[in-house]
């Protein structure tokens, strides 16, 4: 087989490859001369004992003095001897450039084969073919190799005829368009291939190398990507438009719950596929595809000929209602972190700003509206469930877990979770991530030291909230704050304390309790050394110095080893006199 080397590497579109490829063809053009200069030497040698030999048939005189014979034979072994060594060294050399042509083959990990005009092919094929194609192509038929299904073997080799005619309307890689681009692999890998020519010098396409490249990773990645992005898209639209969102969730509510009723008959297929047909354009609204997908095939299936009687369209339509309901309960544990919890919601939404709020509500006060109904606003519009206003610090602890390569279980919410005014507690609020920074770095251990200690590898943090009778304050609200992490050491903190407060005696008669409540005092820290999260000391001081400015008390609780409590009070109101006029103005 001739094949032009500008032609085939012409084509090839990496110039690695294509570098590689001009060396080994300069290299074996340099050795091929060298075979031609040993075939030529040894015609002359032959030329030359043939000549000897013919003198006496030409009337000449055989070779009769010693002399000119030793020159003839030493010329012959001399000759002999350059050419054996010179085709030693090629045959060296082309054995090497055959195993380094298979280890570079063989390392790119690609499957490389070729095949004729019939589709056979050839005995030339990398290891890698047995992994990606499942089988040693040598000997068989290219059609066999891919796996081209029977009904589509004519339409194969028709366009297999077309790529080796010498003439044709289609370039070549308009014709192997047509060919598999996918291989069939059993364990569902995406197996990509490619094709490209192998010409002669007049041009004509001789044969066809198949490579096959394993892209799974890939192709696995960008589809991730993408599912990220219909994600994203996702959240945007639903923030965007929420009311009309829940909207949709609820008469997805409603559909699966009126299929299933006993009473459903078939003659009331109309109205279902009604519903089914605006739900999907609802839900591919809000790019949800799974569950668009789910409604689409559940409205297909109830269009099936096949269902005659009001049984077989009770069960298919309880079929289907058991995979919408499992897809809309995947959709809502994917947003329930964003947009809160089903049964929280309570009909259309309207975003007012709060300072809108206060400001209505001092209104009121002003036009002497009756007390009861500003406590009512108050209560039922202004203020929120506190858990809600803790969730930022969820959040918090969470980014600073992961920052520290620790692992944390889901925030343990208990307790009544009362409505409160947010606004004049921001600050509070603000200060719990003290806490958090507190507990990711002090608190919750490393995995591998939990579990040598016996506990979860994964840490848990337990908020209680609830309204408590306090003799100072009356009604409070109480906030618990607790992990079950490391604990304090009151060692450690006489230890610190006898350097930062070296000439007071007062703390060296406190018991342990009393001891680690100096975690609050101003620049008080256990750390010998200012990390990324503490060591400043001024943490849970500004918590203390918060809470205090509320009128509340804040006391830590420890035991070593097994864990750390903040138990927070405040005073519980929900009246204007509450907020002090310059949080008011601060709105």
């Amino acid at each position: 087989m001739e094949m032009s080397g500008e032609a085939f590497y012409s084509e090839v579109p990496s110039p690695t490859y294509t570098k590689v490829g001009e060396a080994v063809l300069t290299e074996a053009v340099r050795h091929v001369d060298i075979i031609h200069t040993s075939l030529a030497g040894m015609t002359a040698i032959v030329l030359l004992l043939i000549g000897a030999l013919s003198l006496p048939l030409f009337g000449l005189q055989p070779v009769t003095h010693i002399f000119p014979l030793i020159v003839m034979i030493v010329t012959v072994f001399v000759g002999i001897s350059v050419l054996y060594y010179m085709n030693y060294r090629v045959h060296h050399h082309v054995a090497n450039q055959a195993a380094l042509t298979e280890v570079l083959v063989n390392s790119l990990g690609q499957g490389f084969l070729n095949f004729d005009q019939k589709g056979n092919c050839g005995i030339v094929y990398s290891q890698a073919c047995a992994d990606l194609l499942e089988t040693v192509p040598a000997g068989k038929n290219i059609a066999e190799v891919l796996r081209v299904p029977e009904s589509q073997l004519s339409d194969f080799r028709d366009w297999l005829d077309i790529l080796f005619l010498p003439y044709h309307a289609l370039g070549f890689d308009d014709v192997v368009s047509f060919l598999p681009q996918l291989f069939p692999h059993s364990e569902n890998r995406r197996i990509c291939l490619t094709y490209r020519p192998i010409r002669n010098k007049s041009g004509a396409l001789k044969q066809v190398v198949l490579i096959a490249t394993d892209q799974t990773e890939e192709y696995t990645a960008v589809q991730q990507a993408k599912q990220k992005q219909i994600f994203a898209e996702m959240i945007c639209r639903i923030f965007k438009e929420r009311n009309q969102f829940q909207f949709t969730l609820a008469h997805l509510r409603d559909f699966i719950a009126e299929a299933n009723s006993p009473n459903v008959k078939r003659s009331d297929a109309q109205s279902f596929l009604r519903q089914l047909h605006t739900m999907k354009a609802a839900v591919r609204h809000f790019s949800l595809v799974e569950l668009g997908e789910v409604v689409h095939q559940m409205e297909i299936d109830l269009r099936s000929p096949s269902i005659v009687t009001d049984e077989q369209f009770r069960k298919q339509l309880l079929s289907g209602r058991q995979k919408l309901s499992t897809s809309l309960d995947h959709v809502m544990g994917e947003v329930r972190g964003l947009i809160g919890n089903e049964h929280d919601w309570h009909g259309t939404i309207h975003e007012i700003e709060e300072a809108q709020l206060y400001s209505f509500a001092t209104e009121m006060q002003g036009k002497n509206v009756d007390p009861e109904i500003i406590q009512h606003f108050l209560q039922s519009v202004v203020s929120v469930p506190i858990n809600d206003s803790l969730r930022s610090f969820e959040i918090d602890l969470f980014d600073l877990i992961n920052i520290k390569n620790k692992q944390l279980k889901p925030i343990n919410f208990v307790g009544t979770n009362p409505r409160v005014m947010t606004l004049p507690i921001r600050n509070f609020l603000f200060s719990l991530t003290h806490i958090c920074r507190n507990i990711a770095d002090h608190g919750i251990e490393a995995p591998s030291v939990r579990v040598a200690r016996g506990k979860d590898a994964a840490g848990l943090v337990t908020v209680s909230t609830s309204i408590a009778d306090n003799d100072k304050m009356g009604k409070c609200i109480s906030i618990v704050i607790s992990d079950d992490g490391n604990g304090i050491d009151p060692v450690r903190i006489r230890e610190k304390l006898s350097v930062s407060m070296p000439d007071e005696d007062g703390w060296r008669n406190e018991d342990d309790h009393s001891v680690i409540q100096h975690v609050f005092d101003t620049n008080f820290t256990t750390r010998d050394n200012v990390t990324e999260l503490s060591g400043r000391g001024v943490g849970l001081e500004a918590v203390a110095l918060e809470v205090e400015s509320l009128g509340g008390t804040i006391v830590v609780n420890s035991v070593l080893g097994s864990g750390t409590s903040f138990d927070i009070k405040i005073p519980y109101r929900v009246d204007l006199g509450f907020m002090s006029k310059n949080t008011f103005s601060a709105a």
